[in-house]
C-alpha cells in the first residue's frame, strides 16, 4: 500500500473512531442527565409534600360551624340577683299597723292661762314627765312599761313643755289620755285602765267633760269596758 493511501485509511478510522468515541460519550451523559434528573424530581416532590404538611400542622384548624341552631335568648346572659336588687327600683318603707289602745278624750269649757295652772298642777301631782321627743306628758301608774300618755286634743298638736305651759299662747282647748290594750286583763293592767279613768275624771273636774273613741259623751258603761269591771 502506498503511503497516501495508509495515511488516507488512518485517517477516516482516526474519525470513525473519534465519532463513535463521541456518540458514546454524549449517550453515556444524556443517560446520567436523565437519572440525575429524575432522583432530583422525586427529592422535590417530597420535600414539597413534606412541606406541604407541615404548612398543615401548624396551621389550626378552623371550627367548623355547627348544624344545631343556637337559641339566641338562652345565649344572653341572665343577670345576677346581686345586679337585679342593684337595679330595681327602692322599695318604700313598710308601715307598721296601728297599736290598739284604749283613749279618752277631755275637753274643756273655758280654756285659759289658770285653767293652764290647774292642768299643770295636775300633771304634777301625777308626776307625769315631759317627753320633748313625743311632745307629750307621760304618766307611768302602776305599770311603767305601760304609760299613760297626756297629748294635746283640741285642737290637735303637742303638748307644751314645762317651761312655756303657762304662756298664754300655749292655752289647752282640751287633752287626750291613751293606755294600749294590754293583750290580757290581768292584775296591774286592770288598775292601770282604773287610773287612765281616774285621771281623766280629774281633768274633766277642772272644767270639761269626757268623751269616748268616738267622741261620744263617756258613760259608766264606757269606763266598765275599759276597766273589764
Amino acid at each position: 500500500m502506498d503511503p497516501r493511501t495508509l495515511a488516507l485509511t488512518l485517517a477516516i478510522a482516526a474519525g470513525w473512531l473519534s465519532f463513535n468515541t463521541l456518540v458514546i460519550v454524549g449517550y453515556f451523559l444524556f443517560c446520567k442527565k436523565e437519572a440525575l434528573g429524575l432522583a432530583a424530581g422525586r427529592d422535590s416532590f417530597w420535600l414539597t409534600v413534606a412541606g406541604k404538611r407541615a404548612r398543615q400542622s401548624a396551621v389550626s384548624p378552623r371550627a367548623k360551624p355547627s348544624s344545631v341552631p343556637v337559641n339566641e335568648s338562652a345565649a344572653v346572659a341572665k343577670p345576677t340577683p346581686s345586679a337585679e336588687l342593684d337595679t330595681a327600683p327602692p322599695s318604700s318603707p313598710p308601715t307598721l299597723p296601728p297599736i290598739a289602745s284604749y283613749s279618752l278624750f277631755v275637753i274643756f269649757d273655758q280654756p285659759d292661762v289658770t285653767l293652764n295652772q290647774k292642768i299643770h298642777a295636775l300633771l304634777q301631782a301625777w308626776e307625769a314627765r315631759y317627753d320633748a321627743s313625743l311632745q307629750l306628758y307621760i304618766a307611768s301608774g302602776v305599770t311603767p312599761q305601760n304609760p299613760i300618755r297626756i297629748a294635746n286634743a283640741y285642737p290637735p298638736g303637742d303638748m307644751p313643755a314645762d317651761e312655756v305651759f303657762l304662756e298664754e299662747t300655749n292655752v289647752l282647748g282640751g287633752v287626750s289620755l291613751i293606755v294600749e290594750k294590754p293583750k290580757r286583763k290581768r292584775g296591774f293592767d286592770k288598775v292601770q285602765l282604773g287610773k287612765l279613768v281616774e285621771l281623766s275624771e280629774e281633768f274633766a273636774a277642772l272644767g270639761g267633760s269626757i268623751l269616748d273613741e268616738e267622741r261620744q259623751p263617756a258613760s259608766r258603761k264606757t269606763f266598765k269596758n275599759i276597766t273589764g269591771g
